[in-house]
């Protein structure tokens, strides 16, 4: 697909404002798709409020929580095969290890840590 010049009236606060609504941008077309049935979209179970949260920069934005969510992903890929479910041993383990503020970060640690891509 070719792209035309950027307009003289695109400045950088523009790329900034984008940056901070793209993944809510993508995260609503992931839905749109998913509720007209198409089994290929992720089901975001969000509605315009989320969207419109994460457009704002809202502190509940995945960029806000994403090094809780690679520490849980690297924790499955460490514990997984010896903790197949999140337990106290577990719990006890990632809370001495995790660099952030793990009582506040623990449910997006534990989500990441159950995820199962499709």
């Amino acid at each position: 697909m070719a792209t035309k010049a950027r307009p003289k009236w695109q400045t950088a606060e523009d790329d900034s404002t984008w940056e901070r609504i793209k993944a809510a941008f993508a995260n609503d077309w992931e839905q749109t798709k998913a509720d007209f049935g198409d089994d290929s979209a992720r089901d975001m179970g969000q509605d315009v409020d989320d969207t419109v949260k994460q457009m704002a920069g809202s502190s509940d934005a995945f960029e806000n929580h994403e090094q809780a969510f690679r520490f849980g992903v690297a924790a499955h890929r460490m514990y997984g095969i010896e903790y197949k479910q999140w337990d106290e041993d577990l719990d006890a383990n990632l809370s001495r290890d995790y660099g952030g503020d793990y009582e506040t970060d623990r449910p997006y640690i534990r989500h990441a840590y159950a995820y199962k891509p499709r």
